[in-house]
């Protein structure tokens, strides 16, 4: 019995002293919470109202703390009362909505052009490329695949949200025969590319085979459907991402859309290269037919909504380049052009921006069926030179088109082919973007480090507030007991820099002082400045009156 009642005194002290432990610790906000457990409770105790009010009275403050490059600042947030939702509206926070998408591939030739990318009109990004061996399934372009592993295009497009893809392409009939017909090829590039997209924390893979042979559609619908298993498979973390292109014309029937949109989050038609090769010269995407031609992007588009395909998961891909074509000039007018090179929209730009033959104002041609620029020159010696291309104008017409189907978005081939010119996103952010971003809590948003500290200083104000008082207090202390020396007085009566250190201590005293008159007369204004200069300058003229008694050295 006395065992038991010694047990049961003992457990009563140390449940006594346990709750003594657990109510100091959270005084001193060590009891074990996480983070954000803290950060949260921080949050709910400012109501929206209270956060406008906040920021209406003490903005100022806010943007001194934070600097006025913050995403919310005084003066470019707005209160929407029937939606209860602060909207932050500038240029600079632009953003694709919510429910469209910019697509755009990044090639490897392009180097550090990313550099230059406005990430934030950007919702995807693909590597281009994984360039299969068909030997084997693996990469036969180890160069790239390294520049993959360590360029900083990964993580400059993470900052901004931009979602990263790896481009798997295949291209020609025989190399996507041999691929295609080995399943054991398919494991080897799936384990390989699902690795790449691991070690970067990507997003998913851009799957782009070109050429595809009619007898191989059924083993290409296996080959996706794998490895979309796969994907979701092996990477845990978040739901991989699968792009498919589609080709505009050539082999487009052999892509069974119908199966293939199942297993797949994009399908990409690539509305480009309409006119290359051996064809006539015109357009690289007309946006309609010309005469005697079915090819355009409106009958590309008409042809996959036909067959069943999912406006909300098409993309509809664009040129940032031109087609250029030379030919010779015949004695009965006619042009005999063929097909000379590619030509990006920097490169156009840059070209046609100088003289030619002496003519500083060339102007391109506007044809109107293929909503496409092109220039026509015919020089001396009777030889032709043609060019077509796709500006913010006539882009923006596509753009429109696309939106006009209700599809998710547009594509663009390829990144860095604009790099100096700002048009074209210009077009992009008038069709695509908005300049409104929500914040929920414009105050507790801010990730920056004043933001933390100020956290800091809530979760320890006890502490902090008893320091500073100490602190305060210490200093007003020794200031008094140092002028109560007569030397340190008489220093201050005949040396004029002495004099004016002397005045700043008392203006810098002055400030927290009248401060706190402010805030405790709830007058919330900015008169305080004021006051405080002006009692500074008082004080200043009247120490030149303050006379100190001499004293003779001994």
């Amino acid at each position: 019995m006395q065992l038991r009642s010694s047990a049961r005194k003992t457990k009563s002290q140390l449940r006594m002293l346990e709750r003594t432990v657990n109510r100091t610790k959270k005084q001193l906000g060590l009891d074990g919470k996480k983070k954000e457990d803290a950060q949260d409770t921080i949050e709910l105790g400012f109501t929206s109202i209270d956060q406008k009010n906040m920021l209406n009275s003490y903005g100022y403050v806010y943007d001194a703390i934070n600097g006025k490059d913050q995403t919310v600042t005084r003066s470019n947030f707005y209160w929407d009362p029937e939606k209860q939702l602060y909207y932050v509206n500038d240029r600079k926070y632009r953003q694709i909505l919510p429910d469209k998408e910019v697509f755009g591939w990044h090639p490897y030739w392009m180097g550090n052009a990313w550099q230059n990318y406005p990430f934030e009109l950007l919702s995807t990004i693909s590597y281009f490329s994984y360039k299969i061996d068909p030997q084997t399934g693996s990469y036969s372009n180890s160069k790239q695949i390294e520049d993959w592993r360590t360029t900083a295009l990964i993580d400059s497009a993470k900052l901004k949200k931009t979602k990263i893809l790896l481009t798997v392409s295949s291209h020609g009939r025989s190399n996507n025969h041999l691929f295609l017909e080995d399943r054991g090829k398919w494991s080897v590039l799936i384990d390989s590319v699902t690795q790449l997209i691991k070690e970067r924390d990507a997003d998913g893979v851009d799957v782009n085979f070109e050429q595809l042979p009619y007898m191989k559609r059924e083993r290409f619908n296996l080959f996706i459907k794998q490895l979309r298993e796969q994907l979701d498979n092996r990477i845990n973390s978040k739901k991989a991402i699968l792009s498919i292109t589609l080709p505009a014309v050539d082999s487009r029937e052999i892509f069974d859309v119908k199966e293939l949109q199942k297993y797949a989050d994009l399908l990409v038609i690539m509305g480009y290269d309409y006119n290359s090769g051996n064809q006539i010269q015109g357009a690289v995407a007309p946006l309609r037919s010309v005469e005697g031609y079915s090819i355009s992007l409106s009958n590309t588009v008409e042809f996959y909504l036909n067959t069943g395909i999912d406006p909300s998961k098409t993309v509809l891909a664009l040129p940032y380049y031109g087609s250029m074509w030379t030919g010779e000039l015949g004695e009965n007018g006619a042009v005999e052009s063929k097909f000379e090179r590619k030509v990006t929209y920097r490169e156009i730009m840059n070209l046609f921006s100088k003289n030619i033959d002496g003519n500083s104002n060339v102007e391109p041609f506007l044809d109107q069926r293929s909503m496409t620029n092109y220039y026509n020159f015919t020089y001396p010696d009777n030889t032709t030179k043609e060019i077509w291309f796709d500006d913010d104008y006539t882009l923006g017409k596509k753009f429109d088109y696309a939106i006009s189907k209700k599809l998710k978005g547009i594509g663009l081939w390829a990144l860095g082919y604009d790099n100096g010119f700002e048009e074209l996103w210009d077009v992009i952010d008038d069709r695509f973007a908005s300049q409104e971003k929500v914040i929920t809590n414009p105050i507790t948003e801010q990730s920056g480090y004043s933001i933390k500290f100020a956290r800091f200083l809530l979760q320890k104000k006890d502490i902090v507030i008893t320091a500073a008082i100490f602190f305060f207090f210490s200093i007003v202390i020794g200031f008094l007991i140092t002028m109560g020396d007569w030397r340190v007085r008489d220093s201050i009566a005949r040396n004029q820099f002495h004099r004016t250190i002397f005045i700043g201590l008392v203006f810098l005293f002055l400030t927290p002082l009248v401060y706190l008159i402010n805030e405790i007369m709830f007058l919330k204004s900015n008169w305080i400045y004021y006051v405080v200069f002006l009692l500074g300058n008082l004080s200043f003229y009247l120490s030149t009156f303050i006379k100190f008694k001499t004293h003779k050295k001994p």
